[in-house]
């Protein structure tokens, strides 16, 4: 797992024009290739796109999933089979759909940063909303139910009993639905415009002229970027106690 990591951290920071492993000699040089504009640009509107979707797919699926556990009512089922659906629709076909939705529509103006908003939090709402499931079938009721005795309001409750104990699977939620939205490529390929394009439609367009050691330092420092998501998932909402049960 981690042998084609090391190859690609070497390649990045290799002196020669080309792919070379063993590297010929060490520059940093496609490193400052990777902070510019065209580069620096996808890279930003990845982030923001990735960030602001999963944190819609985190409240959607937090709230689908709290309708589906703790009430029972009419169509409850269906909900349930609808916040799922997604994750059994290959991307592409779920990419070709939104694509034909918004020209049908007369939305074509959307196309974009609000149909990849839509599009990425369809798909990632998923994620969040098993997580969200497991966490809040997994905790002690009579919790909440002391915290009620004692005079808490419901909406307390949620605030200071519920949701510091299903922050774990929250947060592995959202860590989860921002690496897929922030990698997907199938559902951007029909929904980007010129000058709105993410990193991995960057990068599968870069690919179309050739391979340069740029593309080993972009992946690298993409691999750093969701690192640093899920270490701050994990600092701020602990969310290995999910991954681990503890």
């Amino acid at each position: 797992m981690f042998a084609p990591i090391v190859v690609v951290l070497l390649a990045s920071i290799n002196s020669s024009q080309y792919f070379q492993f063993p590297p010929s000699g060490l520059s940093l040089r496609w490193y400052r290739a990777v902070f510019t504009p065209e580069w620096m640009g996808p890279a930003s509107f990845s982030f923001v796109l990735a960030t602001v979707s999963a944190a819609l797919a985190t409240l959607l699926g937090s709230l689908g999933a709290f309708a589906v556990v703790r009430y029972r009512f009419r169509g409850r089922e269906a909900l349930a089979a609808l916040l799922e659906s997604p994750i059994g629709v290959p991307s592409i076909v779920l990419g070709v759909a939104l694509l034909q939705f918004f020209s049908i529509a007369g939305a074509k103006s959307l196309i974009g940063f609000p149909a990849l908003l839509l599009a990425h939090t369809v798909e990632t709402v998923p994620f969040v909303t098993r997580t969200a499931y497991v966490s809040l079938v997994g905790i002690d009721r009579s919790l909440e139910l002391a915290a009620m005795n004692l005079g808490a309001r419901p909406w307390q409750t949620l605030r200071s009993v519920t949701l510091p104990l299903i922050k774990p699977g929250l947060f592995a939620g959202g860590a989860f639905a921002f690496v897929v939205s922030f990698n997907n490529v199938n559902l951007s390929l029909f929904l980007v415009r010129p000058g709105q394009i993410t990193l991995p439609i960057r990068i599968m367009n870069f690919l179309e002229f050739g391979t340069a050691p740029v593309l080993a330092a972009v992946n690298i420092l993409s691999l750093s970027v969701i690192i640093l998501v899920f270490a701050t998932a994990e600092r701020v909402g602990g969310f290995t106690q999910f991954i681990y049960g503890r």
